[in-house]
């Protein structure tokens, strides 16, 4: 039982990570949008756009980042509750 409070603290763990990653994410996202709104700036409609494009582009390489770290948890939480199915089952054929 150690063990599976372990890895379930583990698997918190790493949630919050890729949560406190995720608000990172959408900040930086904010700022791109920010700073193309911003009058502090004389850019041109082009300079706009490439600008937003960027960090539009930055945004869907973090989602993506983020989409393969949350597999790897959903990944290890199945793992997680194959064993404990397993040894739910081990115990009841042994009669614990």
């Amino acid at each position: 039982m150690e063990i599976i409070i372990k890895q379930i603290k583990e698997i918190d763990s790493d949630l919050n990570n890729v949560i406190c990653r995720a608000e990172k994410c959408r900040q930086d996202a904010e700022r791109g949008i920010n700073v193309n709104h911003s009058s502090d700036f004389s850019w041109s409609k082009e300079d706009k756009l490439k600008s937003l494009f960027e960090y539009l582009e930055d945004a869907k390489n973090d989602i993506d980042q983020l989409k393969d770290d949350v597999k790897v948890i959903k990944a290890y939480l199945t793992n997680l509750l194959d064993d404990v199915e397993y040894e739910s089952i081990r115990c009841k054929a042994i009669g614990v």
